[in-house]
């Protein structure tokens, strides 16, 4: 059976959806809470057992409005690891979605580009 998972989004945390069926992930919020490592376990966990799979395809739409520096870093590591992952099994999308006028949530996404050497990764302009 294919995981799936969704996450209402509090004040601190964000809205998650994976669907795994589908090939699909989305963070949308806020992500400023104390224990990131212990929010997103699961959720990275995941991650990895997907990404070992032999043909794992994903999209990865991220729309997170704030975050500290303990997400970042988090997403970093997600987005390393499916960097290293992505090849001709591998179909991985980042689609890092930002409002037009949110210049340090678009230099962070431009940043993670940067380091990024085979991933597909989307700066989506919202207006």
């Amino acid at each position: 059976m294919a995981f799936y998972l969704e996450i209402e989004k509090t004040r601190t945390t964000p809205y998650v959806l994976i669907d795994e069926a589908k090939e699909y992930m989305r963070f949308e919020g806020e992500c400023y809470l104390e224990d990131i490592i212990g929010f997103f376990k699961d959720i990275h966990e995941w991650l990895e057992n997907y990404l070992a799979s032999n043909s794992a395809n994903l999209t990865f739409d991220c729309a997170l409005e704030y975050f500290n520096s303990s997400t970042t870093k988090l997403l970093y590591n997600m987005l390393r690891s499916m960097d290293e992952h992505y090849d001709e099994n591998h179909h991985l999308v980042v689609n890092w979605i930002v409002a037009a006028d949110d210049d340090m949530i678009a230099e962070c996404g431009e940043d993670f580009q940067e380091e990024m050497e085979n991933l597909q990764f989307n700066l989506v302009i919202k207006n």
